[in-house]
């Protein structure tokens, strides 16, 4: 005859502790079995930062043809990107922590992984302004785009900040050049302005603006002859639509702090570093070839405070060498392992269940500690 009996409502402290601890265990097996996981798209970003890495070789090597030795004081990786403090072309002051910190192969992954955040697809155009201050990140972009493989319509400018590509002889679109040259990157610059306060060269001597078409004429590229920023912006705009054939520009990419491409300081600001979905309802005030196509829901990639971003995707800042490919967590993170969740999941939710729904932790602990009479009736086992 089955033992009939009352199950009490209290449930047995030692109960509590055994599940606390199975609970204890599965917790710290989850928090020092984790596993090394590669990110998403990591042959694609590979692929970006190993061309990042041959271009940045490339240049080094024509920089110290054209230019002579590098000064591994202001250039500590030993790329030849970084520019010089002042010469004729440069058009304001830039930061040098700045510029050493994009020299780094594995910014082209950081591209990699915004484009794909920006949903762009195989044989999607996306549009670049490009300028001089930033070198080493319009080979970035460019590295990401073909290993994507989408279609490049790219506008540069002479001219560049402080650091950056600021040296007359070799500019960014010599640069660019060489990079072709090399079947390094796919395409170049559909067309180059001088840049400047009014994208015309504006601020700069004639001897400055001589020196910039000559680095045009030198390399070959149709010249963004303008007025003023009004116009600039027009006619970058009818150059992105011209090549894109009519069809959707999926991004645009804004490097560095073009008037015509993002708009004055403020506008530079008022786009947030990094991917831009949704831009702010204060940023699009500002007319902009970047605002037009934020107008149109393109979305936009605005490179500008490098030091922000680099914390952002967990890349070292001023690196005293040149990185090697693969590094940080934009390719391979320490993250939980999702079997060793789930499993001590259940297995906590089925110890649980058997203590607690089945009589088996009454019978094994229930009757030598519980003493008091329940409260109410309760269901009869």
């Amino acid at each position: 005859m089955k033992k009939v009996y009352w199950r009490p409502t209290k449930v047995p402290r030692i109960i509590l502790i055994v599940i606390s601890m199975f609970a204890i265990a599965g917790m710290l097996s989850v928090e020092y079995f984790k596993v090394q996981n590669k990110q998403p798209y990591y042959d694609e970003k590979m692929l970006a930062a190993r061309t990042m890495r041959k271009g940045i070789e490339e240049i080094k090597k024509q920089r110290e043809k054209i230019v002579g030795p590098i000064d591994r004081e202001v250039d500590p990786a030993d790329s030849g990107i970084i520019g010089v403090p002042s010469s004729l072309i440069t058009t304001n002051i830039g930061y040098l922590p700045a510029k050493q910190t994009t020299i780094n192969p594995n910014w082209a992954a950081v591209m990699v992984d915004m484009l794909k955040e920006a949903r762009v697809k195989k044989g999607d155009f996306v549009a670049m302004g490009l300028s001089g201050s930033f070198p080493a990140m319009n080979l970035a972009a460019y590295a990401a785009a073909d290993a994507l493989k989408l279609k490049i319509i790219a506008i540069s400018t002479a001219s560049g900040s402080t650091w950056g590509a600021n040296v007359p002889e070799f500019t960014w679109l010599d640069m660019e050049r060489v990079l072709e040259k090399a079947g390094i990157i796919s395409c170049r610059s559909v067309a180059a302005s001088l840049g400047g306060e009014k994208d015309n060269g504006m601020g700069l001597s004639k001897k400055a603006r001589e020196a910039m078409l000559d680095a045009i004429k030198r390399n070959n590229l149709p010249y963004l002859e303008v007025s003023g920023v009004e116009e600039s912006i027009e006619k970058r705009m009818s150059l992105f639509n011209e090549f894109a054939q009519g069809k959707r520009i999926a991004a645009y990419i804004n490097i560095g702090g073009g008037r015509a491409s993002v708009g004055p300081r403020i506008g530079k600001i008022r786009y947030s570093p990094g991917l831009n979905k949704r831009p702010s309802k204060y940023a699009i005030k500002i007319d902009s070839v970047t605002t037009r196509f934020a107008k149109q829901n393109v979305p936009i990639i605005h490179i500008y405070r490098i030091e922000q971003l680099a914390d952002t995707y967990g890349l070292p800042k001023c690196p005293v060498s040149l990185p090697l490919v693969g590094g940080g967590h934009i390719f391979v993170k320490l993250e939980y392992n999702q079997i060793l969740v789930g499993g001590s999941l259940i297995l906590l939710l089925f110890i649980s269940y058997l203590f607690l729904k089945l009589d088996i932790g009454y019978r094994i602990f229930g009757s030598r500690r519980i003493t008091e009479a329940p409260t109410h009736p309760e269901p009869m086992v």
